[in-house]
């Protein structure tokens, strides 16, 4: 296989009570993300933005949540070849939902599968959550473990790591309103 591609939904984990401890995958709103394999062996990461917002996501690898992943990946498995990626944004970007989660949700899948490397969706959690270090400087679950699991996420770090799917019921109706304003740059930091 030369090239793989994901796609994983935006997410919330804005819920009340159980605020950056629960999260909820939402699927209308997508990002997608295709990795195709370089003829290099410097595990160069060449990021190409698209989308509406895509102006608004930074395509070097260190700074981008998706690339973070595929480099975070590529290390832990020793692997050296270099790598063109295309992230379409449609999650809007700065929304609260998880448009970074979405995009490193999506990396992990189709790096995991461009690779064979089988690894369970609930332990590529664990790579996926390294793109929230790119976007929001911090291992996030929230918004990762929803984009890569599906439904309901409950995220329970202590005493071990561990992330418990409930899956909603099918006659729920969620409303998602966005404002039209302009966001902080930090906005939870700013809304803390």
């Amino acid at each position: 296989m030369k090239s793989c591609t994901a796609v994983a939904p935006s997410s919330t984990a804005n819920l009340g009570p159980g605020y950056d401890v629960f999260g909820l995958a939402l699927g209308p709103l997508k990002d997608r993300v295709q990795i195709v394999k370089g003829r290099g062996t410097s595990r160069k990461i060449e990021i190409t933005m698209l989308g509406e917002q895509s102006g608004l996501v930074p395509p070097e690898a260190e700074s981008n949540s998706a690339g973070l992943v595929i480099k975070k990946m590529a290390e832990a498995f020793d692997i050296d070849d270099d790598f063109r990626v295309t992230v379409v944004k449609g999650v809007p970007v700065g929304s609260g939902m998880g448009s970074s989660g979405a995009s490193a949700a999506a990396a992990a899948m189709a790096f995991n599968r461009l690779f064979d490397l089988g690894i369970r969706k609930h332990d590529l959690v664990q790579f996926a959550v390294e793109g929230e270090l790119a976007s929001a400087g911090a291992k996030h679950y929230d918004n990762v473990s929803p984009s890569l699991l599906g439904g309901f996420v409950i995220v329970r770090t202590s005493p071990d790591l561990k992330f418990i799917r409930v899956s909603p019921p099918k006659d729920l109706v969620l409303v998602v309103a966005f404002p039209m304003m302009e966001v902080p740059r930090s906005k939870t930091e700013f809304a803390r």
